[in-house]
């Protein structure tokens, strides 16, 4: 009696879960589409870098009554920025209080390009009352002490220097700050005013040496997993030098990385800052292949569409290419971001690794660099900017993996930059449009 009660349980509970693992079956649906399709795989091509790694002033100066002193070399700007990022800036104002530093020296820190207004709140410490505008664009800070010792102002300013916000200074000591700066070997500098910028020139020649690097090269299938949400619906063309899920494509000439994405729903929302947004985004990916140092962001509207540039560094210089388009982006990386998402990407698929330096390279100061320009075609009232840094081309198929970056002065017209040496040389003539 027991037994076959026992055997009817059985079978009933056979029978439920039977009609159970059926009805799973017939109507189960999978919750993996609500995750990026790539989020399973985490993708990592090189390095991540801290914020104030990219995002730094690349030029110190001291402002005294016989001039202006300078130095570019990474290890000691870096201490004046960590000083400066420890402080505090109070009460920012437009109003100048006239405040005055007698016979005190200033002393200033110059970043490539303006940092936006999240950016600059990224990397210094201002007081809650302390209000940026929207529109700031400041690349440039200046720091000297009251007449009397007893205040420490700021000036953060515009890159033409017409535009000035004031803030005073807590949480610094002055002598720790001036200690940084009697501590180096300075450099006499001289200030040009340029189309829209104010630079600063070294007033001597400077000494460099060509830098001998063997490169690895990325592979573009690296990138799939990165720039398309379903890598798996990806169609390779043109031999593999081109990936396209019939809405997004990515290119390959000789060695950049050029990626487009023309299905965004345009939206009214504000979205993040880009250069922040785009430190991040390269971060999560860690595709910083070498040295990088944040070089520009055209920014659209208030919404968080723009363009934002990295340039490519060796030691305390930033590297460039000047050959024709696309090879400008062998040294650079560029995000546009449209409503959030990544609209462009361009950037070098190669990856340094310096072994070597040869010769010694004399460069002209920047003042006579600009004299012998203006004897050439060159229209030196557009210029917009000028820096020493390396040229590297694009390598060519017998380079046997090695490159040289050769030392040079580059000036910007029109976004794009051109080399001095180039444009100096008999008969040659760069279209600076």
């Amino acid at each position: 009696m027991h037994r076959e009660m026992f055997k009817s349980i059985l079978l009933g509970a056979l029978v439920l879960a039977s009609v159970a693992m059926t009805s799973n079956i017939l109507f189960y649906k999978s919750d993996f589409e609500n995750y990026p399709t790539n989020s399973a795989k985490q993708v990592a091509i090189a390095q991540t870098r801290k914020l104030t790694d990219v995002i730094r002033p690349n030029l110190m100066l001291e402002l005294n009554s016989n001039g202006e002193f300078g130095q570019n070399s990474y290890g000691r700007i870096q201490k004046v920025y960590s000083l400066l990022q420890q402080s505090v800036f109070n009460k920012l104002t437009t109003y100048n209080n006239k405040v005055s530093r007698g016979d005190n020296p200033s002393y200033k820190l110059i970043f490539p390009a303006p940092l936006t207004r999240d950016a600059l709140t990224k990397v210094f410490q201002f007081d809650e009352k302390s209000s940026i505008p929207n529109e700031a664009l400041i690349d440039r800070i200046e720091l000297f002490s009251s007449s009397n010792g007893q205040r420490i102002t700021a000036i953060f300013s515009s890159p033409d220097e017409k535009d000035k916000l004031y803030a005073t200074v807590d949480h610094m000591n002055m002598n720790n700050l001036k200690a940084l700066f009697t501590g180096t070997k300075l450099y006499p500098y001289d200030r040009q005013p340029l189309k829209g910028k104010v630079v600063y020139l070294p007033d001597d020649k400077t000494k460099m040496h060509s830098e001998v690097s063997y490169y690895e090269k990325l592979k573009l299938e690296e990138f799939l997993p990165i720039l398309f949400p379903d890598p798996e619906n990806v169609f390779p063309t043109r031999g593999k030098t081109a990936y396209t899920d019939s809405a997004r494509q990515l290119e390959q000439t000789n060695n950049v990385i050029q990626f487009v994405n023309p299905s965004i729903i345009r939206s009214t929302e504000q979205k993040q800052d880009p250069l922040i947004g785009s430190l991040v985004w390269m971060n999560s990916y860690k595709l910083w292949t070498d040295d990088y140092i944040y070089q520009g962001t055209a920014l659209k509207n208030y919404r968080g569409d723009g363009t934002v540039t990295f340039r490519m560094t060796l030691g305390d210089y930033m590297v460039f290419n000047t050959e024709n388009y696309p090879n400008w982006y062998l040294s650079m990386i560029e995000l546009t971001w449209k409503s959030g998402e990544l609209s462009n990407y361009k950037g070098t698929l190669i990856n340094l690794n310096l072994v070597d330096n040869q010769g010694d390279i004399i460069l002209d100061s920047g003042k006579n660099i600009l004299n012998k320009l203006s004897q050439t075609s060159v229209p030196v009232k557009k210029i917009e900017d000028m820096a020493i840094g390396y040229e590297l081309n694009n390598p060519q198929p017998n380079d046997d993996q090695s490159i040289v970056a050769t030392p040079d002065w580059f000036y910007k017209i029109g976004g794009r930059w051109y080399s001095a040496s180039r444009a100096l040389l008999p008969n040659e003539k760069e279209d600076p449009s």
